[in-house]
């Protein structure tokens, strides 16, 4: 099937996409490659790199991947046989970039069938995906017309509608589930300090005759912009030997107009320092770009803090005065080396002190849902908020530490 790769209006490429293999097997003709994904612009500058492959790389990395949790119900229950069955499925559409495949001939246009504007029903997809009981059921077809298609992550996810707004629905992973509440956390945490967030709150979402806890959080960017992820971008420049990761990455940003790339990305790990967030890989961030001027307008809130607060652990095994996180290429460095990392005049300024009594309503929020979730998971005791409560009070204590001596 001969195809056009869109980016909103603007044609990307012309390629084949044979469903059969679910790829992209030729490029007749790159059209526009300024308006191409990022990580394909900077392959087709490389000589050493495939194009095909390259674009095959992006594509199938915009889908559901196949560490998703509870994958096997969630394709069964959609009736495809393999995440890559959903690649193309409604013009491969997203609701995190404007990019879009369709047949050379047909007259449809982006207005026509974006998601940022056209109504689609996730609850099909949504309950498919955060049911984790054993029953096998089949949802709608209509099901498969939605942005949902490529959510990339290991979260069970979906977005819905909410109020005319764009809504992110995520699960939990870990077994304790707590990521919702590590969402909230962070959110606050960058409300009180005045940085850059995108809001999480924490919900139930009836699943069957069940309620799961998820958090929910609008989307950060309209229909004009896309999100590069930070991987993407810090491969768009080679990094000078004498230079770190962290000033390689604002270095990047700077000379692309982005003049407060050094402030926000400092805030955003030191708010994975005070939750001791261990998953800020480099698609966790990165910055937004217009997708008609190919400006680069901003780097991205911050968000994905769910892997955080020792969620992992058992209860005895939860430590708040060690750890490790990633920054940049090194995806295990202790807190305290990224705090030194990182600018500290801007850590300095950091008004630490706004946190005050955040430990106390983290406890509240935890403890006015531990009837229903003890109810699930046995590890919701007193003893594990309580914890939480004063691991929160240790980290705000030991980056007030860390900062003055810095």
């Amino acid at each position: 099937m001969k195809c056009r790769l869109m980016n909103k209006h603007t044609q990307v490429a012309l390629v084949e996409y044979n469903e059969d293999v679910q790829a992209i097997t030729n490029i007749y003709e790159i059209t526009n490659i300024e308006y191409a994904p990022l990580s394909f612009y900077n392959a087709y500058y490389d000589a050493a790199i495939s194009n095909v492959k390259a674009m095959n790389q992006w594509f199938q990395g915009r889908g559901i991947p196949s560490w998703r949790k509870k994958l096997n119900h969630l394709l069964e229950r959609l009736n495809v046989s393999s995440p890559g069955d959903l690649l193309n499925k409604h013009y491969a559409l997203s609701l995190s970039d404007q990019y879009w495949i369709v047949e050379e001939c047909s007259c449809i246009q982006w207005e026509d069938i974006n998601f940022f504007t056209h109504y689609f029903d996730a609850a099909g997809f949504l309950q498919a995906s955060l049911d984790d009981s054993n029953n096998s059921y089949s949802v709608q077809n209509n099901s498969l017309k939605t942005p949902n298609n490529t959510t990339d992550g290991m979260l069970q996810k979906g977005w819905i509608i909410e109020n005319d707004k764009r809504v992110l629905v995520k699960g939990t992973y870990t077994r304790f589930e707590q990521e919702p509440f590590n969402e909230w956390l962070a959110s606050q945490i960058c409300k009180r300090l005045g940085f850059d967030y995108c809001n999480y709150i924490v919900d139930w979402y009836t699943v069957k005759q069940d309620k799961v806890i998820v958090s929910k959080c609008e989307n950060f960017i309209n229909e004009n912009e896309e999100i590069i992820g930070a991987y993407d971008v810090f491969q768009s420049t080679k990094k000078e030997n004498t230079i770190n990761d962290y000033k390689h990455y604002v270095q990047i940003l700077e000379n692309h107009g982005i003049l407060d790339a050094r402030k926000k990305i400092t805030e955003m790990f030191v708010v994975d320092y005070l939750t001791m967030n261990v998953d800020r890989h480099l698609k966790n961030y990165g910055i937004i770009r217009n997708v008609e001027t190919l400006k680069w307008e901003r780097v991205t809130p911050i968000f994905d803090t769910g892997q955080s607060m020792c969620c992992d652990e058992y209860t005895q095994n939860m430590d708040f005065t060690h750890g490790y996180g990633k920054f940049f290429t090194n995806t295990s460095k202790d807190y305290n080396a990224i705090l030194k990392s990182l600018d500290w005049d801007i850590i300095r300024a950091i008004p630490i002190q706004d946190l005050k009594g955040l430990s106390e309503e983290y406890y509240t929020l935890l403890k006015s849902f531990q009837t229903k979730m003890e109810y699930k998971n046995k590890e919701w005791s007193e003893e594990r908020l309580k914890k939480l409560k004063d691991g929160l009070s240790t980290r705000i204590d030991l980056f007030e530490k860390e900062s003055n001596e810095i």
